[in-house]
C-alpha cells in the first residue's frame, strides 16, 4: 500500500470451518502492530493477483472465480465486481480461464485480460478508472498465432513453441509510459505487447530449464509462473530464471545486456522501485534481495 508499514496479502486457506468468503479474503495487515486491520471478502475462489493504484487507496484483485473486483482500503465491501471480458465480435471465452488485471502508472486506466476458448488467444480490455461502469473503452486481441510466430524466432522445436504460445497468462503489468504491457505466463514465457493495438512486440523465455537452454522443456515442466517487470525508466525488462539468475533485456531491441547472479533457485518474484534504480527479487529462500 502507500503506507510503508501496511501490506495487502492473500493466500490459500485450507480451514474448512471458515466460509468461502473468509477463505479467499484479502487481508490488510499492519506490520507495525502485527494486526489485520481489515479483511476484504467477496471472491469465491483463490485470489490470483493484486494491483494497487499508484495514486490512491483503491486496488484491484483477480480471482479464479473469473471475476475482477475493485476495492478501497477504507471500506470492507468491494466498489465494483467485473466479469471476465467478452469479445465484442462474439468470440467464446475459455470456461476454465482466469482473468489478470493491473493499473497503469497514472492510476487513470486499468486493464483486464481473459483467455479465449480453444486456445485462440487472449483479450485485453482497458477501462477508465473514473468511469469503469461505462464498460471498456478499448479492446485488444492477442492471437495465439501471432505469439507462435514470435516464439518460433527463438525456439527451434515446434512442440515447445506450440505449447508456449498456449500458456496461461498469470499477470500483466504496464510500463511507466503505458505504451507497453508485459505479460507473464505459467510456462516460462514473458510477452511484451503494444499497449495501443495488442501487437506482440517481443517475447522472452526463461533460462535454465531441465535441459539447460532457453525455453527447453519449460512448456511441459515449468516449476512455476514466470516473473518479470519493467525497470523504472522503461529501458530494461527483467526476467527471473529457473537457474536463479535474472536476465536484463534491452526493451527496445530485445537483446540480453546483463545477468544478475545470486539466487540459488528459480526467481519467482521481481519488482522495481518506481522512483529509483532499485530492484527487489526473491526465490524459494526466505530472503529478499535488493539490487
Amino acid at each position: 500500500t502507500h503506507h510503508d508499514q501496511s501490506i495487502l496479502y492473500t493466500g490459500a486457506c485450507k480451514d474448512k470451518t471458515q466460509n468461502v468468503g473468509q477463505r479467499h479474503a484479502v487481508n490488510y495487515l499492519s506490520l507495525h502492530q502485527n494486526k489485520i486491520l481489515r479483511q476484504f471478502r467477496g471472491h469465491s475462489d483463490t485470489v490470483t493477483d493484486i494491483s494497487m493504484s499508484p495514486v490512491d487507496d483503491t486496488f484491484l484483485t483477480s480471482s479464479a472465480d473469473r471475476t475482477v473486483r475493485l476495492w478501497d482500503l477504507k471500506q470492507a465491501g468491494s466498489l465494483a465486481s467485473m466479469d471476465m471480458p467478452r469479445s465484442g465480435n462474439g468470440k467464446v471465452m475459455d470456461p476454465n480461464g482466469c482473468p489478470c488485471t493491473a493499473f497503469d502508472s497514472t492510476g487513470l486506466v486499468f486493464g483486464i485480460s481473459a483467455p479465449l476458448d480453444a486456445d485462440a488467444g487472449n483479450l485485453i480490455h482497458l477501462y477508465d478508472a473514473r468511469n469503469y461502469s461505462g464498460g471498456a473503452f478499448a479492446e485488444m486481441k492477442v492471437e495465439t498465432s501471432s505469439l507462435l510466430n514470435a516464439i518460433q524466432n527463438k525456439v527451434s522445436r515446434p512442440d515447445i513453441s506450440s505449447n508456449l504460445s498456449k500458456a496461461k497468462w498469470t499477470s500483466m503489468r504496464f510500463n511507466k509510459s503505458g505504451k507497453q504491457i508485459l505479460v507473464t505466463t505459467e510456462s516460462g514465457l514473458v510477452v511484451m505487447v503494444d499497449g495501443y493495438d495488442g501487437i506482440v512486440t517481443n517475447v522472452f523465455l526463461t533460462e535454465g530449464g531441465e535441459m539447460g537452454g532457453i525455453g527447453d522443456t519449460i512448456a511441459n515442466h515449468g516449476t512455476g509462473p514466470s516473473a518479470a517487470c519493467f525497470s523504472s525508466d522503461d529501458q530494461t525488462i527483467l526476467c527471473g530464471n529457473e537457474n536463479g539468475t535474472i536476465s536484463c533485456y534491452d526493451a527496445a531491441r530485445g537483446e540480453l545486456v546483463k545477468r544478475l547472479r545470486g539466487h540459488v533457485e528459480r526467481v519467482g518474484c521481481l519488482a522495481t522501485n518506481p522512483k529509483y534504480a532499485q530492484i527487489s527479487s526473491a526465490c524459494t529462500n526466505i530472503a529478499l534481495w535488493l539490487w
